[in-house]
């Protein structure tokens, strides 16, 4: 008998399947396809955004991974969620081009449905880097809750 979760032989299936995905190549294919932009985006001050551009294309890091179930009563989906952290390193050109003063932008999280295809995903970005750019603002009046 299975005392923990830990000890499930699930967990073990879930790493090896991983491994072979290469979790930071969604992120890369996902900020490459997109131009390292993003189109509508609210930030946490709840200001809306139209084009929201990086100065260069950041680098994903990998912070964690979720699994999602959905019970078979609503439809039975499972989905993936990966969360990266985004960094900008320095240009050669700048006047500090080391490469371990990597500067955070933000994060981005990836939904996967079953099939590995991303089906929604949630950008958290420090709108005051100087890596950040925003080409049209527009002021909306939020009503989120």
């Amino acid at each position: 008998m299975i005392n923990t979760l830990q000890e499930h032989p699930i967990w073990h299936s879930v790493t090896q399947t991983l491994e072979q995905i290469n979790p930071n190549q969604f992120a890369s294919h996902h900020l490459q396809s997109c131009q390292a932009k993003i189109n509508g985006y609210w930030d946490e001050d709840d200001q809306f955004y139209e084009v929201v551009r990086f100065t260069q294309l950041p680098i994903p890091q990998l912070l964690n991974i979720s699994l999602g179930f959905t019970p078979k009563e609503t439809g039975n989906t499972n989905w993936l969620q990966l969360k990266y952290s985004l960094t900008i390193l320095p240009s050669a050109d700048s006047a500090t081009p080391n490469p371990l003063q990597a500067t955070t932008i933000g994060e981005l999280s990836l939904i996967l449905d079953d099939k590995l295809e991303v089906i929604d995903e949630n950008w958290l970005i420090d709108m005051r880097s100087p890596y950040v750019v925003v080409e049209e603002v527009e002021i909306y009046e939020s009503n989120r809750i």
